[in-house]
This record gives C-alpha cells, sequence and structure tokens, in this order.
C-alpha cells in the first residue's frame, strides 16, 4: 500500500455526530490495542469524522448496523453537507422520514451506494455483512455492477479481494463486521484509486501537501497565530491553520496534509514512510550511533532539523551532541535523509559526583572542569559559583539538557549515587556520559552493571551491582511493587552472567516481570525507581542467526579434553565459538548469550512459522501469523535463502513473496520475530 490511511468513519454512525475543533492529544482511543485500527481512527478523528465514546474508548468490536454504513458511505465520500436536501422523505417503508438515518440512507440510495431489500423495507437495523460493506465501498470507488460481475456476492468479494480491501479481514460474505473491521476495510478503500483513475484521498480535499513531516500540532507560527500546524518539506518549515486539529499521535509521521479551500488543514494521512526514533549514544561525521551499540549511516547531505533551523548533516553533525534521541526517515532507497533532533535535554538534571581534576582556563573563572575523566562545559553564570571549590575537593556538580555546568557544591553537601556500565578502560555511566580514570573493579567483569564512585584524581572504584528485588514490576501501572517508576528509568537486561543490553521501556510485552527476574533495581532522591536489571525477561539479550555446533580441544602435559561450542551466523557475520554445555543441532535457528568469558550464559531456539506471504507484513514493524500480529524485532536478521546473503527486510520483501518467520517467545503473549528468512 502506498498509504497508510484509515478513515473509520463508521464509528460516526455510532456516535450520532460530527465533533468540533478538537484539542490535541484528546482523542488517543484507550481500548484500541491494534495499531493498525488504532491509526485508523485517529486519521479518521484528525479529518473530523469520528468521535469517541464518553470513556475515552472507541469500541472496535461493537456490531454495526446497514444504517450506521450508509452514514459512513456519505462521509467517505465528502458529502455530509449534502444530507439536509435528503432529510424528512420516507424512500423505505421503515425508515421515516423522522429517522436519525434517513437523510444519509436516502442519498446513499439516491447515489447508488445501496439498494433496499426489494419489498420496500431497507433493514436499517440489521447488522451490516461483508458482502455489503464491500458492495458499498467499490461503489464508492466508482465500479457499476456491469464492471464487477452478474454474481453477488461472489464478484464483489474476489474484485475486493483483488483490491487489498479485504486485506487483513477473515469473513466470508455473510459474516457481519465489527467496527474494527469496518475501518480495516475503509482504511484499504482510501488507498485505491477511482475506477477512472483519480485518487481517492483527492475527494477529501481542495488540495494536499505530500510528504512532509508533521513537527506540531499547536505550535505558534513565526507571525504570533497560534495552534497552528507545524511541518516539514524539502523547501524548510511552514506553518498552517487547522480546521482540524491533527492528532497528537500523528505527530512525527511523514505523510499528506489534506487542506480545504481556505488552505487551512482538514486532515492528515500517514504515509509508509520508514522512520525510527533512536536513543542517541554517540554522533561521528559518517554516522549515528544508538544506545545498543548499532551504528547507523548518514550522508552528508542528509537534512537535518535542529532547533528550527534546516541545515545539512555534514554542517552540524556535531550539535547532535546532547540530544536525548533523534528521528530518522527514510528514503524509499533505504538511506537517511531526514534527521529530526529533540531539543537538548539529554543530561537535564544529571548529578555526578567526584574529584575536581582540571579546569580550563583556571579555577577563578573556568569555561570547562573535568570531574570523572569527564570534560563538562561550565554555564556562564555557574562560573562565579565554581571559583570557590579547588582543584583536588570532593565535588557535586549539576547538569543542564546539553551537559553544562550549571551548579557545583562540596560533596559534604550532597552526592549522588552513580551507576554504569563496565567497558575496557572506561564506565558507560546511566545518564549516557562516560566516566575514564584508572579503574580498580575488584570482581566486576567487562559488560557488568556496576556501581561507580571516584576514589581519588584520575580514579574510579567500581563494583557489581546486586541485590535482586522481592517486588515484582508491573507493566501497566509501572510500578515496582507500589513504588512508582521514574519518568527517566533506564532500563537494562541481561541472562545469567552475561554483559548487559539496554532496553527500552516498550520491549516489555508482559503486564507482569517476576521478582525473580529482576537482578537489581535503585531510587532517586524522590524514591522512584530509575534503574531496573532484568534477568531474561524480554528476549533483547541474545545474538540471534543461525547456529553452528563445534568442539574445541584444550589442556596440557599430556591431559586434554574437549568442550562442546556455539556460534552464531547473521547480517553481522559469525561470532566466536562460545563453549557450552548444551549440543546444538547445526542451522537451528536461535540465539545464543554469552559471558565475557567466551561461555554461554543461555541458548534459546526459535518457533518457526512457514509460509508467510509478504501482505502479512505491516511494514518492518510486525507481521501476522497465525492470525496474531507479532512485533518484529529492531534487529531482526534477514537470509535470502535464494541468494545466500543476509539483507534487510525491506530488500527481503522485495525479492520475494513468501517467508518463514522465526520468533521466541509465545504467539498471543510476548513474541518477537527475530529471524526472517525467504522462501523460493
Amino acid at each position: 500500500m502506498k498509504h497508510r490511511i484509515l478513515m473509520s468513519a463508521l464509528a460516526v454512525g455510532l456516535c450520532l455526530g460530527l465533533t468540533g475543533l478538537s484539542t490535541p492529544g484528546a482523542l488517543a482511543f484507550s481500548d484500541v490495542a491494534d495499531s493498525t485500527v488504532s491509526e485508523a481512527v485517529e486519521v479518521l478523528a484528525g479529518l473530523d469524522v469520528v468521535s469517541g465514546y464518553s470513556d475515552g474508548g472507541y469500541h472496535p468490536n461493537d456490531a454495526l448496523t446497514r444504517a450506521q454504513f450508509c452514514k459512513l458511505a456519505i462521509l467517505m465520500e465528502g458529502h455530509g453537507s449534502q444530507v439536509t436536501n435528503s432529510a424528512y422523505r420516507t424512500l423505505f417503508s421503515d425508515v421515516p422520514g423522522s429517522n436519525w438515518a434517513a437523510p444519509y440512507i436516502n442519498l446513499a440510495y439516491e447515489e447508488g451506494l445501496v439498494a433496499g431489500y426489494g419489498d420496500g423495507t431497507f433493514g436499517p437495523d440489521d447488522a451490516v455483512t461483508t458482502g455489503q460493506a464491500v458492495t458499498i465501498a467499490l461503489h464508492l470507488l466508482g465500479y457499476t455492477n456491469e464492471e464487477i460481475g452478474p454474481f453477488w456476492p461472489e464478484d464483489y468479494m474476489e474484485k475486493g479481494a483483488a483490491l487489498g480491501l479485504l486485506d487483513g479481514i477473515s469473513k466470508t460474505a455473510d459474516q457481519t463486521l465489527n467496527r474494527g473491521e469496518a475501518a480495516l476495510l475503509l482504511y484499504h478503500m482510501l488507498d485505491q484509486t477511482t475506477s477512472t483513475g483519480q485518487e481517492y484521498l483527492d475527494q477529501l480535499c481542495a488540495s494536499k501537501l505530500e510528504g512532509v513531516v508533521v513537527l506540531d500540532n499547536a505550535a505558534e507560527a513565526e507571525d504570533g497565530t497560534l495552534n497552528t500546524l507545524e511541518v516539514y518539506t524539502a523547501q524548510g518549515l511552514s506553518y498552517y491553520e487547522q480546521s482540524n486539529v491533527v492528532p497528537e499521535a500523528l505527530v512525527g509521521r511523514k505523510g499528506t496534509v489534506l487542506l480545504d479551500q481556505a488552505g487551512k488543514v482538514t486532515g492528515f494521512v500517514p504515509d509508509e514512510t520508514v522512520s525510527r526514533q533512536i536513543q542517541l549514544s554517540e554522533v561521528e561525521a559518517d554516522g549515528i550511533t544508538d544506545a545498543s551499540g548499532y551504528t547507523y549511516s548518514v550522508s552528508s547531505g542528509s537534512a537535518v532539523l535542529l532547533d528550527g533551523n534546516v541545515s545539512t548533516y555534514g554542517t552540524c553533525w556535531y550539535e547532535l551532541e546532547g540530544r536525548t534521541s533523534v528521528t530518522l526517515y527514510y528514503s524509499a532507497s533505504g538511506s537517511v535523509e531526514l534527521i529530526v533532533a529533540t531539543d537538548a535535554v539529554a543530561y537535564e538534571g544529571v548529578t555526578l559526583t567526584g574529584y575536581y581534576e582540571n579546569a580550563s582556563p583556571n579555577t577563578t573563572s573556568p569555561q570547562s572542569i573535568t570531574l570523572l575523566g569527564i570534560d563538562l562545559d561550565v554555564a556562564e553564570d555557574t562560573q562565579t559559583g565554581l571559583s570557590s571549590l579547588a582543584v583536588g575537593d570532593r565535588i557535586t556538580v549539576t547538569l543542564n539538557g546539553a551537559g553544562e555546568v550549571i551548579s557545583a557544591c562540596p560533596a559534604s553537601q550532597k552526592q549522588v549515587e552513580q551507576y554504569g556500565v563496565l567497558e575496557n578502560g572506561s564506565v558507560r555511566l546511566t545518564c549516557g556520559l562516560t566516566a575514564q580514570g584508572e579503574i580498580s573493579s575488584g570482581s566486576a567483569k567487562v559488560g557488568d552493571l556496576v556501581k561507580v564512585s571516584s576514589s581519588g584524581i584520575g580514579e574510579l572504584s567500581v563494583s557489581a551491582v546486586s541485590g535482586g528485588s522481592s517486588y515484582q514490576l508491573k507493566v501497566p501501572q509501572r510500578t515496582l511493587g507500589t513504588i512508582p517508576l521514574s519518568d527517566d528509568l533506564v532500563l537494562y537486561e541481561r541472562v545469567g552472567a552475561s554483559p548487559v543490553t539496554e532496553i527500552e521501556w516498550d520491549d516489555l510485552l508482559v503486564d507482569t516481570v517476576p521478582a525473580a527476574s529482576i537482578d537489581f533495581y535503585a531510587t532517586n532522591d524522590s524514591g522512584e525507581v530509575c534503574l531496573l536489571l532484568l534477568d531474561d525477561v524480554t528476549g533483547n539479550a541474545y545474538t540471534y542467526g543461525v547456529l553452528t555446533s563445534g568442539e574445541v580441544n584444550s589442556g596440557e602435559s599430556g591431559m586434554s579434553y574437549s568442550n562442546l561450542t556455539v556460534s552464531v551466523e547473521n547480517g553481522d557475520g559469525t561470532s566466536q565459538a562460545y563453549i557450552t554445555g548444551t549440543s546444538v543441532k547445526d542451522d537451528t535457528v536461535g540465539g545464543v548469550a554469552a559471558t565475557s568469558e567466551g561461555k554461554t550464559a543461555g541458548i534459546v531456539v526459535l518457533e518457526s512459522a512457514e509460509g508467510i506471504a509478504r501482505s502479512a507484513f505491516d511494514g518492518t514493524e510486525a507481521v501476522v501469523v497465525d492470525g496474531i500480529r507479532v512485533p518484529v524485532s529492531d534487529e531482526v536478521q534477514v537470509y535470502n535463502a535464494n541468494t545466500q546473503r543476509w539483507t534487510t527486510l525491506s530488500e527481503a520483501k522485495a525479492y520475494a513473496d513468501t517467508f518463514t518467520v522465526y520468533y521466541s517467545g509465545t504467539l498471543g503473549e510476548d513474541a518477537v520475530v527475530r529471524v526472517v528468512v525467504t522462501q523460493s
């Protein structure tokens, strides 16, 4: 599909009325779990077609009547303003002119979209069937009965399926549709051209802007106009007044803005542009590295939107330091064409305790200082406050979003506990900064989550965290037992004694994490949990690919012994052979978590599902397996069995029609697709 459009006008018939100017962010429907249906409702809400129930829900599983679907049909073609001409007339004996639905049913009948039962009745309260809904959708697209075929509903269902209208809907012609399924039908309809070759979207607007990124739905324009839509185009930033406010859920998406005759926004339809928000770890002239260590290549000519200014990556890449995250937008060819950076809030409120190691140009008015081996710029109005402190003092500093020191005091007045991941010769702190110095690590190993303190100028003392938890992590409630989680919670995961890997909150697909799977937690000054270390909860701590077994011989002085090994091959190459006590069959598709000593901490064999069609994939985000939507890992490994090469999911989908997908976890619970292989 060339657009990811969802116009589920069906809700209007149930809610009986159009909404007025909506409040940004107020139309997020609490009961729509499926992301495709959710997008459908959000887009339609932005077009001022649907409003939710008073309980904040959309009720996607509720039934839908023929009368309600007639209202959908009229609103779908943009004829809502014409219904008054069909009001107070009785065309069907069971739809008197006083009926709320009469104007919609009458107009739909007059336009040839619907028909009655042949006995003078319409059956307004009968449930709409899939065959009836598909027929109306085809009529909205301009297809006549003569063009479709003489056999109803068979010819209509076949035509609808051929156009993709029934993608994701597994019902026969005589089965009824619920609100969510009707949304999918209309979503697919809006991705079509009419029978005369016109894009259906053109019927819903006076003009449109394609290929724009929505940046803000409540922006102040350059002329002072409030609550405008701020968008990025290839020409720069633009602001548009809104007749209908674009929902908050669509901010950040790329797609098409619909405008009325006055040039005001009437809706926004996201497209299939691939975008990815990443947590920044390192920025270099040729690419960006995220918190997991993965590097994204960026060309010097890629556009960058930074603090309201449009530039190119080659001229401003170094200014991305200090940003919490960036969003990468990809071109059809798979290269990064646009980077949108967050405000510089990466280090907002971060506090560090250590020895004052150096100052430049001097301690009287320092422009930068060194603490924990980290060079920190000093905000202008803080220089005077630092003048009372001397190199060699143990101090505590607080940083602003850009990582500048904004306050400092002796550590005797305030000191903080600091944590990070032990690396070779340094510690990557949880705040993103890297502490350096001569490290006394005791029994802590590279890759461990450690507690960090400064034991002297240029000296760091670290110890591996321990302690576990007696509380469950309640994911929907965002609490550890009854302890609330902080907004800036940092999450790590490991498998047994493996090195830790940072994970995101959205990676947690279970409602409860048992206390036995929580290895450590820490709280902040407000008593909120700010740091969690989990043990094998999400599956993200494994390296996935094709497993190969082996054997290694060891020993000396006539004493020799052998150990089983396992290695992983994927798009990153072939890993070292890890010593294991588990026998693994060659060519098994699975994952390995290993310790820093080269031993396996865990091996998992992935479940598989064969014969998965290209159409089952929702872009690169998810795939439907046995009727269940399963998310695809950001680090998914993809193998083209025909070319015998590792590739990307987008390239594999362009090459093949069917696939075998391999997933961790349990379908319907916490399954995640880790490996995809093409089928010939």
